[in-house]
Formats: structure tokens, C-alpha cells, sequence
């Protein structure tokens, strides 16, 4: 079977509603529609880099079930081995966007949602086995044990058959505490090529040392995934290998910061975009920074910026850097 798809992801993407602004929600009258899922993100902004993407899931087949996968749809990612399923509902988070002193605050209403309730049945093999690259995160192995198993099935079967495989640890306290999560991970991530993972996360889950650099070096030789990627916050990341450490500063500074959602999503399709197209992992590094930058610049969870963009930041900012 030919090759279809440049990457495959596979998760949860749920109805996001925020309040216009930075109301609160006990204020405001209305509410902004957006959709809002870690693997869709990853779809989608990579679809505006350029690539052929497409996402599988499990939704309800209802009216909030499908205008979600048609928002999907509508970036150019292919939904078709999505299964739609009658009498169940969509997961659902409400976030109040914030400045300093007061913090984000998101309220997750997401709890038997058709997406939590995957089994390795739901999952349309015949379009991974289609694809060059599946991308997964922690946050579809934290909705259920069904989800658990199913994580471990997609990314062994991808492995085995030649696709080069990412997963983004993505924890989140709302959903599992930081031992289970850790617990339940770390035997996936032997199956995975790259493993994307927040420094403070690598602490919390994986028990990695507080130094940043010692924290890469020995979860890589733990995990003995081929690139252990871990980003350090507004220090920009690193990327460890059996051989090599590179690190990346993060030299893309939003001057106003209109909403996080999403920039962990957006580093990772930089990243992986930049992988695809044969650069070198520093390079790659800045390319995730570069898009993890550029998404703090919109609301909504995505990254929608295409490749000359990207391409034009960091290339403005090579010219300023030799001045």
C-alpha cells in the first residue's frame, strides 16, 4: 500500500470556550467557540507547514461531534478514519485567559467523552500503516485504561512496521497525578524514535535530575529513544542523542503573550517539520522555537502559520544577530 499521509496523529480534540477577552467566566455573556486537542493541533499546524497530515479519533455523531472534525477538516488534515459513534458526547474545556498576577485557569468537563472510551477497535490501522510518522502524546493514555492499552497497541504497531514514531509526554495534573502518569509512560517510551518532555515534567513523572542538561542526558539513556527533546521553558531546548547534546536558546521572544494554548504543540510540529525536511537538530530545535513563539502571538490553541513565515522570523532574526 502506498505511502498516503507525511504524519499521522491520533487523540482527543475537544469544544474549547473562553469568554471574549480576559473576562472571567462569572462575567461574561458569551463565549468563544474553538476546538482545542494536543494531536489535532499537531495536524493541523503541521498541515500549514506544508505537509499531508491526518488525525483518528473517536467522536459522538452529533452536531458537536462533527462541526469539530469538519473545524479539523478544514485545515487540510484528512479525518476520514475518524469513527462516529451515536449517543455519546464530546469532551469539553472552558479557559479564562489571564494576565499576571492572575494565571490561566482552564476547567476540563470531559469525562466519558467518546474519545475517552477508545479501545485498539476504534482505530483504523489501515491509515497509520499508510503513514511515514504517528505522533502521540500523554494526554490520550490519561482518559482511561482502554486509552492506556490502546496508546501501547498504535505505537508498537507503528514500530514495528518502519514508522518513525514521537510522543509528547504533555502532562496534566487535571486529568492523573504525576507517579501514576509516570508509572504508566515510561514503559511506552522504548517504542518511541523522539520523545518530547518538559523539563519540570521530566522532574515530576520521571524523577530526572533538577539540572536541565543532566535531566536529557539520563532520561535519553532510560527511555533509549533515539532523541530525547526537552524543552526548558523560556530557555529555549535541548536535544539529546546516544552521541550528542544540542541545546537551542530561545531567541523568538513574544513581546506580548496573547495566549499559551498550544505552544508545546507548535514546538513539536516545528521540530518535526524541521526533522522531515532533513535538518540538523539544532536547527530543528530553533525551528520549535521559532513556532512555539509565533502561536503565543494568537488566540486559540493553533499554530496557523505557514512555512515562508516561520522561514521569514528566523531568518530576521539570523540578519539581526550578525549586525
Amino acid at each position: 500500500m502506498p505511502e498516503q499521509f507525511d504524519f499521522i496523529t491520533l487523540g482527543e480534540t475537544m469544544v474549547r470556550l473562553s469568554p471574549p477577552g480576559f473576562q472571567r467566566i462569572a462575567q461574561t455573556q458569551s463565549f468563544d467557540f474553538q476546538i482545542g486537542g494536543a494531536e489535532s493541533n499537531t495536524a493541523i499546524n503541521l498541515a500549514w507547514l506544508g505537509f499531508k497530515t491526518a488525525w483518528l479519533s473517536r467522536m459522538p455523531d452529533n452536531a458537536l461531534g462533527r462541526k469539530v472534525v469538519s473545524m479539523i477538516a478544514s485545515h487540510g488534515v484528512d479525518t476520514s478514519g475518524v469513527r462516529f459513534v451515536p449517543g455519546e458526547r464530546v469532551g469539553v474545556y472552558f479557559i479564562e485567559l489571564a494576565t499576571p498576577p492572575r494565571p490561566n485557569r482552564v476547567i476540563y468537563d470531559r469525562a466519558g467523552s467518546a474519545a475517552s472510551r477508545m479501545t485498539t477497535a476504534d482505530v483504523d490501522f489501515d491509515r497509520i500503516a499508510q503513514s511515514r510518522w504517528l505522533h502521540m502524546t500523554g494526554i490520550t493514555p490519561a482518559l482511561s485504561v482502554s486509552c492506556l492499552a490502546m496508546t501501547a497497541d498504535v505505537l508498537r504497531f507503528a514500530r514495528e512496521r518502519g514508522i518513525t514514531v514521537s510522543f509528547d509526554v504533555n502532562y496534566r495534573a487535571l486529568l492523573w497525578p504525576a507517579q501514576e502518569a509516570g508509572r504508566a509512560l515510561a514503559p511506552l517510551m522504548p517504542l518511541c524514535h523522539y520523545v518530547f518532555v518538559a523539563h519540570r515534567d521530566a522532574v515530576a513523572l520521571f524523577g530526572a535530575p533538577e539540572e536541565p542538561h543532566e535531566a536529557a542526558e539520563a532520561l535519553q539513556r532510560r527511555f533509549g529513544c533515539d532523541t530525547l527533546v526537552m524543552t526548558i521553558g523560556e530557555a529555549g531546548a535541548i536535544a539529546q542523542t546516544q552521541s550528542q547534546q544540542v541545546e537551542a536558546p530561545q531567541a523568538f521572544k513574544a513581546s506580548q503573550i496573547v495566549d499559551r494554548i498550544g505552544a508545546g504543540d507548535a514546538f513539536d510540529a516545528g521540530f518535526m517539520a524541521a526533522q522531515r525536511w532533513g535538518l540538523s537538530l539544532e536547527a530543528s530545535l530553533q525551528y520549535g522555537n521559532a513556532m512555539s513563539a509565533l502561536k503565543l502571538t494568537i488566540p486559540g490553541d493553533l499554530a496557523l502559520f505557514g512555512k515562508d513565515e516561520v522561514d521569514q522570523l528566523i531568518s530576521g532574526f539570523a540578519r539581526a544577530s550578525v549586525r
